[in-house]
């Protein structure tokens, strides 16, 4: 797993960077000191400015390892320093991050640390090697939970009596997110953000989270149809079927010059589509910018009806007039080929 350590990031109103001796005085004023804030940590108050100092020594260097992470936050209208956020690997195997942050009680309640955090997030996942991203925290601090969902991690479950902390051993609640769902999560944003810069039109949908066609029980304005990430010998497929259609993948291999054809891995389905299982989509093409997947449309879905897919989320739908559908296949450049099965 390859990283490159603490860099300064930035939000839109904060500086996440590197400490340095001379933060001791804020940050024990700030936060370091107040029993208040270090209720649910596992250090306690700190005594002396010149404690802290001891720790900034280290810290500085510690700096020079591409596996550590740590930042001091920043508000950018004051320049003051009101908190920390760290990361460090609690598994090199299934690369994962485990997260932890602390903030000074006059600036909670504000948003600051969900907004350090998910840029934390999207700089572990972007420009390091992790796979997923984790934090625990004590189940009576909800506070603290609210600020991982806020930053588009999912709660995982609790583990009783996994944490030591000031007040001793305490029952710990787990969020987490992985890169695949963090991918594609962008990736809606960067869809909707697309249509809107081309100026195609469409209608939002917004409903329960479903996997497959078959969940559908509200009524959809547009053809049902599902689809295919599929990979032959060297290429790969996205196969749109009206919803009732079986999926003939011996006559779409045919039709595609294939020997055999079988469902993309996971990994594939992240890497071309930005997309994960249950989210399936040709909006997913705007992220294959090598044309590397083939459209593949079959013939009996009706051009004049309208047409709806996920933007790469599940809780959503885009629908299209099929002109419309078309045209957004133009302007990124993935002409579909139709086909009878």
């Amino acid at each position: 797993m390859e990283n490159i350590g603490t860099i300064q990031l930035q939000t839109k109103r904060l500086i996440l960077r590197l400490l340095t001796v001379q933060d001791a005085p804020q940050m024990f004023n700030h936060w370091a000191n107040n029993p208040k804030v270090t209720k649910y940590l596992s250090w306690k108050p700190y005594q002396t400015v010149k404690d802290i100092e001891n720790n900034l020594h280290e810290y500085q260097q510690n700096y020079i390892d591409p596996n550590y992470f740590f930042w001091g936050i920043e508000e950018k209208s004051t320049l003051q320093l009101i908190g920390t956020i760290s990361a460090s690997i609690a598994d090199k195997t299934s690369k994962t991050a485990e997260i932890g942050y602390c903030i000074g009680q006059n600036w909670w309640n504000k948003g600051y640390t969900s907004e350090a955090l998910e840029e934390v997030i999207a700089y572990l996942f972007e420009k390091n090697g992790f796979e997923r991203v984790e934090g625990f925290y004590d189940t009576k601090n909800p506070a603290s939970g609210k600020v991982m969902q806020k930053a588009g991690m999912s709660y995982e479950g609790t583990f009783y009596q996994r944490l030591v902390n000031n007040r001793g051993i305490v029952d710990g609640a787990c969020y987490a997110i992985l890169k695949r769902d963090y991918v594609s999560k962008k990736a809606e944003q960067q869809i909707v953000q697309f249509l809107k810069q081309t100026a195609i039109s469409y209608d939002l949908l917004r409903h329960k989270t479903v996997y497959t066609v078959k969940e559908i029980d509200f009524e959809l304005p547009a053809t049902k149809v599902k689809n295919l990430f599929l990979k032959g010998k060297n290429s790969f497929y996205l196969v749109v079927l009206p919803e009732n259609k079986r999926a003939p993948l011996k006559e779409i291999a045919h039709e595609v010059g294939e020997k055999h054809l079988s469902f993309a891995s996971d990994q594939r389905l992240s890497q071309f589509l930005h997309s994960t299982q249950g989210a399936v989509s040709p909006l997913g093409l705007l992220f294959d910018t090598k044309q590397q997947v083939q459209l593949i449309i079959d013939s009996q879905i009706d051009p004049r009806e309208n047409i709806g897919f996920h933007p790469n989320q599940n809780d959503k739908t885009l629908i299209f007039s099929f002109p419309d559908f078309l045209a957004f296949l133009t302007q990124i450049n993935h002409p579909p080929r139709y086909i009878a099965t």
